[in-house]
Protein backbone atom coordinates (compact mmCIF):
# COMPACT_ATOMS: atom_id res chain seq x y z
CA UNK A 1 0.00 0.00 0.00
CA UNK A 2 2.82 2.43 0.77
CA UNK A 3 4.36 1.78 -2.66
CA UNK A 4 1.07 2.76 -4.25
CA UNK A 5 0.80 5.87 -2.09
CA UNK A 6 4.26 7.04 -3.13
CA UNK A 7 3.51 6.45 -6.82
CA UNK A 8 0.16 8.22 -6.30
CA UNK A 9 1.88 11.36 -5.01
CA UNK A 10 4.39 11.33 -7.87
CA UNK A 11 1.49 11.23 -10.34
CA UNK A 12 -0.04 14.25 -8.64
CA UNK A 13 3.24 16.15 -8.75
CA UNK A 14 3.42 15.40 -12.48
CA UNK A 15 -0.12 16.71 -12.89
CA UNK A 16 0.81 19.90 -11.04
CA UNK A 17 3.85 20.40 -13.25
CA UNK A 18 1.66 20.05 -16.34
CA UNK A 19 -0.91 22.48 -14.91
CA UNK A 20 1.83 25.04 -14.26
CA UNK A 21 3.23 24.50 -17.76
CA UNK A 22 -0.20 25.01 -19.31
CA UNK A 23 -0.77 28.23 -17.35
CA UNK A 24 2.66 29.66 -18.15
CA UNK A 25 2.45 28.67 -21.83
CA UNK A 26 -1.08 30.01 -22.16
CA UNK A 27 -2.26 26.58 -23.25
CA UNK A 28 -4.51 23.89 -21.87
CA UNK A 29 -3.58 20.94 -19.70
CA UNK A 30 -4.31 18.34 -22.41
CA UNK A 31 -1.96 19.99 -24.90
CA UNK A 32 0.90 20.07 -22.40
CA UNK A 33 0.13 16.48 -21.42
CA UNK A 34 0.38 15.35 -25.05
CA UNK A 35 3.63 17.26 -25.58
CA UNK A 36 5.29 15.71 -22.53
CA UNK A 37 3.77 12.22 -22.53
CA UNK A 38 7.08 10.60 -23.49
CA UNK A 39 8.95 12.21 -20.61
CA UNK A 40 9.51 10.63 -17.22
CA UNK A 41 9.17 12.59 -13.98
CA UNK A 42 12.63 14.13 -14.25
CA UNK A 43 12.08 15.05 -17.91
CA UNK A 44 8.84 16.82 -17.04
CA UNK A 45 10.51 18.63 -14.14
CA UNK A 46 13.34 19.83 -16.36
CA UNK A 47 10.94 20.85 -19.14
CA UNK A 48 8.86 22.85 -16.65
CA UNK A 49 11.88 24.61 -15.19
CA UNK A 50 13.15 25.46 -18.68
CA UNK A 51 9.72 26.81 -19.62
CA UNK A 52 9.60 28.94 -16.48
CA UNK A 53 12.99 30.47 -17.34
CA UNK A 54 11.97 30.98 -20.99
CA UNK A 55 8.73 32.72 -19.98
CA UNK A 56 10.67 34.80 -17.47
CA UNK A 57 8.59 33.85 -14.47
CA UNK A 58 9.72 36.04 -11.55
CA UNK A 59 12.84 34.62 -9.94
CA UNK A 60 11.22 34.33 -6.51
CA UNK A 61 8.45 32.16 -8.00
CA UNK A 62 10.96 30.07 -9.93
CA UNK A 63 12.99 29.53 -6.75
CA UNK A 64 9.92 28.53 -4.73
CA UNK A 65 8.83 26.05 -7.39
CA UNK A 66 12.35 24.58 -7.42
CA UNK A 67 12.18 24.24 -3.63
CA UNK A 68 8.83 22.44 -3.71
CA UNK A 69 10.09 20.09 -6.42
CA UNK A 70 13.28 19.23 -4.47
CA UNK A 71 11.44 16.71 -2.32
CA UNK A 72 10.07 14.54 -5.14
CA UNK A 73 13.27 15.12 -7.16
CA UNK A 74 15.29 13.67 -4.28
CA UNK A 75 13.01 10.63 -4.19
CA UNK A 76 13.03 9.91 -7.93
CA UNK A 77 15.36 6.92 -7.58
CA UNK A 78 13.07 5.42 -4.96
CA UNK A 79 10.09 6.01 -7.27
CA UNK A 80 11.96 4.29 -10.09
CA UNK A 81 12.90 1.38 -7.82
CA UNK A 82 9.26 0.99 -6.78
CA UNK A 83 8.08 1.04 -10.39
CA UNK A 84 10.81 -1.05 -12.00
CA UNK A 85 12.25 -3.41 -9.37
CA UNK A 86 10.97 -6.39 -7.54
CA UNK A 87 11.39 -6.21 -3.79
CA UNK A 88 12.36 -8.86 -1.29
CA UNK A 89 12.61 -8.92 2.47
CA UNK A 90 16.10 -8.84 3.87
CA UNK A 91 17.17 -10.55 7.04
CA UNK A 92 15.87 -7.70 9.18
CA UNK A 93 12.13 -8.36 9.44
CA UNK A 94 11.12 -4.73 8.98
CA UNK A 95 13.47 -3.99 6.03
CA UNK A 96 12.72 -4.47 2.36
CA UNK A 97 14.79 -3.54 -0.65
CA UNK A 98 14.87 -4.06 -4.41
CA UNK A 99 16.13 -7.54 -5.25
CA UNK A 100 18.79 -6.13 -7.60
CA UNK A 101 20.61 -4.98 -4.47
CA UNK A 102 20.92 -8.59 -3.33
CA UNK A 103 22.51 -9.54 -6.66
CA UNK A 104 23.98 -6.26 -7.81
CA UNK A 105 25.61 -5.79 -11.19
CA UNK A 106 29.26 -4.81 -10.91
CA UNK A 107 28.55 -1.09 -10.99
CA UNK A 108 26.06 -1.12 -8.08
CA UNK A 109 27.23 -1.78 -4.56
CA UNK A 110 24.88 -2.91 -1.85
CA UNK A 111 27.36 -1.93 0.83
CA UNK A 112 29.68 1.04 0.88
CA UNK A 113 32.83 0.69 2.92
CA UNK A 114 34.57 3.95 3.56
CA UNK A 115 38.13 4.60 4.64
CA UNK A 116 37.06 5.15 8.28
CA UNK A 117 36.45 1.45 8.69
CA UNK A 118 32.65 1.63 9.00
CA UNK A 119 30.91 -1.64 8.35
CA UNK A 120 29.07 -0.19 5.42
CA UNK A 121 25.79 1.42 4.55
CA UNK A 122 22.64 -0.58 3.99
CA UNK A 123 20.57 0.13 0.90
CA UNK A 124 17.02 -0.48 1.95
CA UNK A 125 14.06 1.04 3.65
CA UNK A 126 11.90 0.26 6.65
CA UNK A 127 8.11 0.41 6.54
CA UNK A 128 8.41 3.50 8.75
CA UNK A 129 10.68 5.09 6.14
CA UNK A 130 8.03 4.56 3.46
CA UNK A 131 5.32 5.94 5.73
CA UNK A 132 7.41 9.06 6.43
CA UNK A 133 8.18 9.51 2.73
CA UNK A 134 4.47 9.28 1.84
CA UNK A 135 3.57 11.83 4.54
CA UNK A 136 6.32 14.17 3.39
CA UNK A 137 5.23 13.97 -0.26
CA UNK A 138 1.63 14.63 0.78
CA UNK A 139 2.38 17.62 3.03
CA UNK A 140 4.76 19.19 0.50
CA UNK A 141 2.21 18.68 -2.28
CA UNK A 142 -0.50 20.43 -0.26
CA UNK A 143 1.75 23.40 0.47
CA UNK A 144 2.82 23.49 -3.19
CA UNK A 145 -0.81 23.59 -4.40
CA UNK A 146 -1.59 26.42 -1.98
CA UNK A 147 1.42 28.41 -3.15
CA UNK A 148 0.62 27.87 -6.84
CA UNK A 149 -2.96 29.04 -6.29
CA UNK A 150 -1.72 32.08 -4.38
CA UNK A 151 0.51 33.17 -7.29
CA UNK A 152 -2.09 32.03 -9.84
CA UNK A 153 0.08 29.50 -11.61
CA UNK A 154 -2.72 26.93 -11.45
CA UNK A 155 -6.50 27.39 -11.54
CA UNK A 156 -8.15 28.40 -8.29
CA UNK A 157 -10.68 25.62 -8.78
CA UNK A 158 -10.01 22.40 -6.87
CA UNK A 159 -7.56 20.03 -8.50
CA UNK A 160 -8.39 16.32 -8.38
CA UNK A 161 -5.22 15.67 -6.38
CA UNK A 162 -6.48 17.54 -3.32
CA UNK A 163 -7.05 14.43 -1.28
Amino acid sequence: MLFGTIIYWFAHYERLMLEIGATVAGSDYAAVMFLTRGLDFEGKRKALLDLLRHRMVPLDQYDRICEYLKIPHGLTQLRNDIAHSTWKSVRYSNWIQPDWILQPPSRVKAWRNDSLGDEGEKIGYTIDDFDEIARTLSANHGAFVNYLREVRLIPLLPIESDA
